[in-house]
């Protein structure tokens, strides 16, 4: 259990990391704009955001990747706190279920399905 709460935890500080930076226009935003300009609904000129749009969006990302950043160290703690983490296990895999799922239905991306799929798997492991 040790080593999967470590892993989730890793996988965290993954998705922190490409949430977070680089600061101005985070790695998940590029990939964002990339996705959109491939999508045949919308034109090349859709996939474009202003820089005032792009700054509120890199500041939506990043605040997902302060919530993966209290979720990876969450799971670290319970991973090393030995029985008593077993609550703090459990709440931060159910929040990253959670948002796994809701994540996956809105943004249909597959990121968010292997931290759904993580929490969930999680959840059963304790």
């Amino acid at each position: 259990m040790h080593y999967f709460l470590a892993g989730a935890a890793s996988l965290h500080a993954l998705f922190m990391g490409a949430e977070l930076f680089p600061w101005q226009a985070p790695m998940l935003l590029g990939k964002a704009i990339k996705k959109l300009s491939l999508d045949p609904q919308f034109s090349p000129s859709d996939a474009k955001f202003t820089e005032k749009q792009q700054k509120l969006v890199a500041a939506i990302v990043h605040n997902a990747g302060i919530y993966n950043g209290i979720v990876c160290g969450g799971l670290l703690w319970a991973a090393f706190a030995g029985s008593q983490g077993h609550d703090v296990a459990r709440v931060m895999l159910l929040g990253a279920a959670a948002a796994g799922i809701f994540g996956t239905a809105t943004l249909k991306s597959p990121f968010t399905a292997l931290q759904a799929v993580v929490g969930i798997l999680g959840l059963f492991i304790i």
